[in-house]
């Protein structure tokens, strides 16, 4: 009687334990690079005014013997004769007035999908700032995530659609809208290396 209570214990500890194990494996941690040689490639689009607008970013990270890593950046976009003065040197998403840490993900939003279990059909809301659930998964340069969408309530309009896939720190996509349902922004991944 008491070796079987031990068993069902036993067993009851290692389901636990690998239902947290792969609760943690499944979080999407955004923004968290590792100190490693890594390469993200990324198609950027504008929606304004009905004008569509594409530019390309490409995050470069190099570990050094050191430790330290190097990292570059470039932004490539077509740019208008009268768009060349000033604006040109922050880059088209300064022009734009338009963040390009806003085109992956709201910084105020992150910190929520940092604590998101990602499976589907998980729903998690955030204190009246909105609610993220878990709709499925879609494949984006090679990779499979899973799409998150956010709305500012249960049944409100979709505010934003995230492919994140939890090891990538980057989203693989994301979509932003207007609360009319007209789409901002799209960043979609082409190609990664890590």
């Amino acid at each position: 009687m008491l070796l079987k209570r031990i068993i069902t214990a036993l067993a009851i500890f290692i389901a636990i334990t690998s239902i947290i194990t792969l609760s943690y494996a499944d979080m999407w941690q955004p923004y968290e690079f590792e100190p490693k040689n890594q390469r993200y490639e990324y198609k950027i689009t504008t929606f304004q005014e009905g004008i569509e607008k594409v530019s390309t970013y490409v995050l470069d990270m190099e570990k050094r013997e050191s430790g330290q890593m190097d990292v570059s950046v470039k932004t490539t976009w077509t740019a208008e004769e009268d768009e060349l003065d000033q604006q040109i040197l922050g880059g088209w998403w300064a022009a734009g007035a338009f963040g390009l840490t806003m085109a992956f993900i709201n910084p105020m939003y992150a910190a929520f999908f940092g604590g998101l279990d990602m499976h589907v059909g998980n729903k998690m809301s955030f204190f009246g700032a909105g609610v993220v659930e878990v709709a499925g998964t879609e494949k984006i340069a090679g990779r499979t995530g899973f799409v998150c969408v956010l709305r500012n309530q249960d049944a409100g309009p979709v505010l934003g659609r995230y492919v994140v896939d939890p090891q990538v720190p980057l989203p693989l996509k994301t979509e932003l809208y207007e609360e009319d349902g007209t789409k901002q922004y799209e960043t979609e991944l082409q190609h990664i290396e890590f």
